[in-house]
């Protein structure tokens, strides 16, 4: 009885969720984030104040939500892709994830990052897309060395410095003019061939 009852619920709730998170989205790229508020966003969704803030309590709650979205295809495509080429040699597969997240960033990097920002304790290598690339990297890495194709490596650090590196890719591309095939040779030169034994 209760299933029956909580179904439409539910469907209703994803449904008020699904129109602040477009509302949401609609205002931040017409009118910039910083320049939209709570109620401005409760209004387009043609939401109550108080519907709105049972679910989010405060905007950079509905920006990490609409990160989570935005990473969701990314995350599917490199598990997917893990999942299908476990015949592959380790570091080529951990390079062909860099290149996944390299080209994901380039696409969405003004966006996401601004985005990223407006989150609550904003901290850019722990957001949920680092976290993702985190585990998968480590979890590569680590098996490159079970498998003896590295050197001895610290899989935990080589994985920070490889974020770190990965996090300015914006940077590299629009203040020091680098092209991505560039960031990409200067990475498979640097995180695959020099780990390899």
């Amino acid at each position: 009885m209760n299933k029956v009852l909580s179904a439409p619920q539910s469907s209703k709730d994803e449904m008020i969720k699904r129109k602040i998170l477009q509302s949401a989205r609609t205002l931040f790229i017409e009118q910039g984030i910083e320049n939209v508020n709570m109620h401005q966003i409760a209004k387009m969704a043609e939401v109550g104040q108080a519907s709105l803030y049972r679910r989010y309590t405060e905007k950079g709650d509905i920006c990490m939500e609409i990160v989570l979205e935005e990473c969701q295809p990314l995350f599917d495509d490199v598990k997917a892709y893990l999942d299908q080429s476990t015949d592959i040699p380790v570091l080529d597969r951990l390079y062909q994830v860099i290149i996944k997240f390299v080209t994901f960033m380039e696409a969405n990097v003004p966006w996401l990052c601004s985005l990223s920002r407006a989150t609550p304790g904003y901290r850019p290598l722990q957001s949920p897309l680092y976290q993702f690339m985190r585990t998968t990297f480590r979890e590569l890495l680590t098996e490159a060395v079970e498998r003896g194709d590295v050197t001895a490596v610290d899989v935990f650090y080589t994985v920070e410095v490889l974020l770190a590196a990965l996090h300015n890719i914006d940077f590299h591309i629009r203040d020091h003019g680098f092209s991505t095939e560039k960031i990409l040779l200067g990475l498979h030169r640097i995180f695959i061939e020099g780990l390899k034994k």
